[in-house]
């Protein structure tokens, strides 16, 4: 596969970028990405049986789901969690002792 060569031309460098568009469409507003759309997304972590087992019965315990309860401890140290993932969902199917 030597002397194989792309046939992209090189991509401009974000201030050329911007120059073409101003000069392009010099009335046309900035683009404004939507901040998050509520749509839910599956996030997995990988720890010790030992700590999924403590993590369902202290959920069955308190009667709240496991999402839930890690929404609330992510919400405890700061981070910015959504509202909807500290509501109570239907408790689904899990580990630990029913």
């Amino acid at each position: 596969m030597k002397g194989l060569k792309s046939t992209h031309p090189p991509a401009m460098a974000p201030e050329e970028m911007l120059r073409v568009a101003g000069v392009a469409a010099p009335r046309q507003p900035s683009a404004v990405a939507p901040v998050g759309s509520g749509k839910s997304v599956m996030v997995s972590i990988r720890m010790t049986e030992q700590t999924a087992e403590a993590i369902a019965a202290y959920a069955i315990e308190h009667g709240i789901t496991q999402r839930r309860l890690v929404a609330e401890a992510l919400a405890a140290r700061g981070v910015a969690v959504a509202p909807r993932d500290l509501e109570d969902r239907p408790l689904p199917r899990r580990r630990g002792v029913r």
